[in-house]
């Protein structure tokens, strides 16, 4: 079934809609820097593959893409570099007012599917802020698992056996184990993000640029005597530690099947977050109990 919204007829929304019983999903992301390896559009390309590919296991309706997530760069920072930054209060009234635009159209639920770490602390101000005032539809929040690869894989190998991801051959697997055992740093342009963006968009990876620009962190003495004082800055200061807008070891060995593995992977564990929203009738309950409106929903 056709679970985008965006090319969904007027005539079939309403089958969407009941198909997906009134849950609407949003893709998540962000437009930064990803390495030198990786797309500016990472976050948002492999969140929007993935969401897509889950409610192809679990029926929901697919939202289009919100790009613009947060960036820990000013609005008039220097980047010549492709990053795109608003302002956060843009990003929560535009978000608001897509949510109020669904919840119109008939869905009573509605999840985003988040691709992208930065945008976590904005979410869950945002989830505090829709509770405050009655709307037609509750809100949640996922996001999309990157750690499938290594790690996630590994463990399932470690648990099941050699065999147990179809897609891997036993180098593949050993790749993966070595991986696992020398514990890769994973972060942003990792391991993990490389594979999803190379199962969904195979011709924007680039792993020959690998090695030119470092993914392990600077040690900055300043940042690290306000960390131990208890003192908190943005971010942790990220952007500082890792001025390549790259965090993990390179991704050396990575291919096409270990890539198509780890979205099945990721695409299987956020059907079931799917699922899972989709049956929750609590959330529902005391939205009707707080606003003292049990039609409110209907």
């Amino acid at each position: 079934m056709e679970t985008r919204w965006l090319y969904t007829t007027s005539e079939n929304f309403a089958a969407l809609r009941d198909a997906s019983e009134k849950v609407c999903v949003i893709p998540m992301g962000c437009i930064e820097k990803h390495g030198l390896h990786l797309p500016l559009g990472t976050d948002i390309v492999k969140g929007s593959y993935i969401a897509h590919r889950a409610s192809q296991l679990e029926t929901v309706c697919i939202f289009p893409d919100f790009t613009f997530g947060d960036v820990p760069r000013g609005p008039h920072a220097y980047r010549p570099d492709g990053t795109v930054c608003l302002d956060v209060r843009v990003q929560i009234t535009l978000l608001e007012q897509l949510c109020e635009e669904i919840a119109a159209n008939g869905f009573t639920k509605i999840l985003v599917a988040n691709s992208h770490g930065g945008n976590t602390h904005w979410l869950n101000q945002f989830s505090r802020n829709w509770n405050m005032k009655p709307h037609k539809a509750v809100f949640a929040w996922t996001k999309v698992d990157i750690k499938v690869a290594p790690y996630g894989m590994a463990e399932l190998l470690l648990e099941k056996g050699s065999g147990a991801i179809p897609e891997l051959t036993k180098e593949d697997e050993e790749l993966i184990l070595r991986y696992y055992n020398e514990n890769i740093l994973l972060g942003h342009a990792c391991f993990g993000e490389a594979a999803l963006i190379m199962a969904a968009a195979p011709e924007s990876v680039h792993l020959d640029r690998l090695g030119i620009e470092s993914g392990l962190p600077l040690e900055i003495p300043e940042l690290q005597n306000l960390a131990d004082a208890g003192v908190n800055i943005a971010d942790g200061g990220w952007e500082i530690k890792y001025p390549n807008w790259f965090s993990g070891h390179d991704p050396i060995g990575l291919n096409e099947r270990i890539a198509e593995a780890a979205a099945r992977l990721a695409s299987e564990k956020l059907a079931k977050a799917y699922k899972a929203f989709k049956e929750d009738t609590f959330l529902l309950e005391q939205a009707k109990k707080a606003y003292h409106d049990k039609s409110y929903f209907e």
